[in-house]
């Protein structure tokens, strides 16, 4: 039952704050953290040059080497050579989103795709699979016929579609990205979450997965519904830019600003997130 954060990018003006976010992360491994996610939906990964992305990955590897290194994209060029860059770390793997914006690509050019990272990649390859976003659903088909996928992180809203993996793909591992689906998919024998709410209410994942392990199930429902009413919250201003605010009134340090197009709130937003939020907490 493995815990991963998605960690968010902190920015200060238009330059990412390697010194914020090697300390974040290093506070979140020592909190309860299994695994640190870098540069995925989460720290506005897509919105990352390659050189920001290397520049992530540095910050990030100063404090723990528990690390995901989202790599994928639309140019296998600039996928290669962040590959090459993670030679220079012993990190536990690298993953890779499905090419998107491109509609209708067959299902053996996306087995090519994964094939050609896993042949540059130095260490072991997990799969982003976030059809909401891509357009595409990374069937077990394709992972089967690449031949070479460790894991994979699914982000749908069906606990079912995950289980899929599990029981079509001997020996994978297997990750729901949905946060409302944590105590869930610790029940069900899903390897573990990737929970972009952890940068704010780690606390609150960590005591799910104590519920769990005790059998307390009651305690579980209680704290993941908490944990929901976080959630949705946060996307009633828009999710990626209350994380960063939601993480300095929960946790009680600053992780910096998003960038756009990911606006800062306003700070009228913020004082209206931070009494909300604090309500929800301590409730």
């Amino acid at each position: 039952m493995e815990i991963v954060i998605p960690i968010l990018t902190p920015f200060k003006g238009d330059k990412i704050d390697q010194n914020a976010m090697a300390e974040h992360a290093g506070r979140l491994t020592k909190e309860g953290a299994d695994i640190i996610f870098v540069a995925g939906s989460t720290g506005l990964g897509v919105a990352l040059s390659t050189q920001e992305k290397m520049l992530a990955l540095e910050a990030v590897y100063s404090s723990t080497k528990k690390v995901i290194f989202q790599v994928g994209g639309l140019n296998l060029y600039d996928i290669k050579e962040l590959l090459s860059y993670s030679k220079k770390f012993d990190i536990i793997g690298v993953a890779a989103i499905a090419p998107y914006y491109f509609q209708r690509i067959p299902e053996g050019d996306l087995v090519r795709y994964y094939k050609d990272i896993c042949s540059s990649s130095p260490h072991d390859v997990y799969v982003y699979n976030y059809p909401l976003a891509t357009g595409k659903d990374i069937i077990p088909k394709v992972i089967r016929e690449a031949g070479c996928i460790k894991g994979l992180k699914d982000t749908t809203s069906e606990l079912f579609h995950s289980l899929q993996y599990k029981r079509d793909i001997q020996g994978i591992k297997v990750y729901t990205g949905t946060d409302t689906l944590i105590l869930s998919a610790f029940t069900s024998g899903l390897d573990g979450v990737v929970a972009g709410s952890g940068n704010y209410a780690l606390d609150i994942i960590v005591k799910i997965r104590e519920s769990v392990k005790r059998n307390d199930i009651k305690e579980g429902l209680k704290l993941q519904f908490k944990l929901s009413r976080l959630i949705d919250l946060a996307r009633q201003y828009g999710q990626f830019s209350a994380n960063y605010e939601l993480a300095k009134v929960l946790r009680g340090y600053d992780v910096g600003e998003p960038r756009a197009p990911i606006y800062p709130l306003s700070d009228e937003e913020k004082n209206e997130l931070r009494i909300k939020s604090l309500e929800i907490y301590r409730d």
